[in-house]
């Protein structure tokens, strides 16, 4: 079964991570304290991806013989999940291996670790950076580490509530020690210069330098620092390069290559599946479709539980996967196109958009909300725009403000190229003139004043009630109506 060196090679104990002396002590004194029943602040592990955050968090459990809870970017971490697990466990003394809380006496200690915090704030994680500080102001008493890319993502109460320590990319020197080790435990013959060449290539992210070197080296007894010019120039690649070295090609390095696109998994899949049949026939094609199936299972978990990890499964299988099931390679160029549902997809927002536009204007002049114009006008307009004669079509064109492009979407281009004629030689255009509104208002001033009057019956009453009808009578205006563009 294939591993993943990242995983192979993972660090057991704290003398085996690869960080800066300082932050070890640091968490070695935080681990201690706990030994000794103290109660510490949650640590907060910040930095860039592939600087060991993880891999220290589990290594000081190993150390100190403690169990692990961890839930991370994989698990819905909403307000119940962080109450039930994180809550329990953190305000019990410890918790046994099938999930049941128990005293000190009972069990081991046990790390509670939160990876990728900087994404708890997305939809399916709803509540639950409040349940997490509401928790941590608690005070738990067992030790919690929070793990985050992006730490100012964070609120800063939450940041607060926890002792921030900070990891800096892993400097070259130590990156080529770490891969000296892997080769020596795989036996492979690398020169220094082909390890430097890889640490600089990852910038100071140590997983991308050992999923490189496990691109180049696996399978083989020897790099040479020529089977690193392929990965020094993926940075600059893209994805139809990447495509030509699964379809085209036997390499290994492909899924490394295709870890430095600047394109997600659940993008380049697309990219895939829409190019696959231009180059696999047959049995290969169902074959390769198969892997890609599988992959997309990967995917999948990913969308539903949030499980980033998972994501160099899936490109792995997407990449060496449909690669290796192919018997023969298709020779001479292939022109690969687009995914063709993405541009389904952006026609389909484009129409919605429109839509929308148009339904709003429907909704100002016919004083409805967007969905009565939906469901009670526009279909009685689209039949007018379509089927009346040009000067009424054009009258409420006018009428609804409507555009060339609007009523093109309505109607289709030939009508609308010859209401917009008929509409721009006869100046039609929509008039904002409510004076038809001063009759309504001026009763309502009428009313009001002979409340604030108050006289009694009489001369004077009748004088100021003919007074208001003169003045009722100059404010009144012509009632604007569709009619009015006929």
């Amino acid at each position: 079964m294939h591993v993943l060196w990242v995983e192979k090679y993972r660090p057991k104990t704290i003398r085996d991570v690869v960080a800066d002396k300082k932050v070890i002590e640091k968490v070695t004194t935080w681990a201690k304290n706990w030994e000794k029943g103290v109660l510490q602040k949650p640590l907060l592990f910040a930095g860039p991806p592939g600087t060991g955050k993880t891999s220290l968090a589990l290594a000081i459990a190993n150390t100190f013989g403690w169990e692990v809870v961890e839930l991370n970017a994989s698990d819905q971490r909403n307000w119940k999940i962080i109450h039930h697990i994180v809550g329990e466990g953190a305000f019990s003394e410890t918790i046994s291996d099938e999930g049941e809380f128990l005293s000190a006496k009972q069990g081991k200690m046990k790390l509670i670790i939160l990876d990728e915090v900087d994404n708890i704030h997305k939809k399916e994680d709803m509540g639950g950076e409040g349940a997490l500080i509401k928790l941590l102001r608690r005070k738990p008493r067992q030790p919690i580490i929070l793990t985050a890319n992006e730490p100012y993502n964070l609120s800063a109460e939450l940041r607060n509530l926890c002792e921030m320590i900070t990891f800096k990319r892993v400097d070259v020197r130590r990156m080529i020690a770490v891969l000296g080790k892997i080769c020596a435990q795989e036996g492979i013959k690398a020169d220094r210069k082909v390890l430097e060449a890889i640490a600089r290539n990852a910038g100071g992210d140590l997983r991308a330098a050992i999923n490189d070197l496990q691109a180049i080296a696996e399978g083989s007894k020897e790099i040479k620092i020529d089977d690193v010019v392929t990965a020094k120039r993926t940075q600059e690649t893209d994805v139809f390069k990447v495509m030509q070295k699964i379809f085209k090609t036997t390499s290994s390095a492909v899924y490394s290559e295709a870890m430095l696109l600047d394109e997600s998994p659940e993008d380049f899949i697309s990219w895939i599946d829409e190019n696959l049949p231009l180059e696999y026939g047959e049995e290969d094609l169902l074959k390769g479709y198969l892997i890609l199936s599988r992959a997309d299972i990967f995917l999948g978990r990913v969308r539903r539980r949030q499980f980033y990890r998972l994501w160099k499964y899936a490109t792995y299988l997407m990449t060496a996967g449909v690669q290796q099931v192919k018997s023969e390679v298709r020779r001479g160029f292939t022109r690969y196109s687009r995914p063709s549902t993405w541009q389904m997809l952006a026609r389909s927002r484009q129409r919605r958009e429109k839509m929308k536009a148009i339904l709003a204007k429907i909704g100002k002049y016919s004083h409805l909300s967007i969905k009565k114009a939906s469901s009670e006008m526009f279909f009685y307009i689209k039949l007018l725009l379509t089927n009346a004669e040009i000067p009424v079509a054009a009258s409420i064109a006018a009428f609804y403000d409507f555009s060339e492009e609007d009523i093109a979407f309505i109607a289709g281009e030939e009508r609308a190229k010859e209401i917009m004629r008929y509409v721009k030689e006869h100046g039609l255009h929509r008039i904002e003139d409510e004076s038809f509104l001063a009759a309504f208002e001026a009763e309502a001033k009428e009313e009001k004043e002979e409340e604030l009057i108050g006289i009694e019956e009489g001369e004077e009453k009748e004088e100021i009630k003919e007074d208001l009808k003169k003045r009722k009578r100059k404010t009144k205006g012509k009632e604007v109506t569709l009619d009015f563009f006929s």
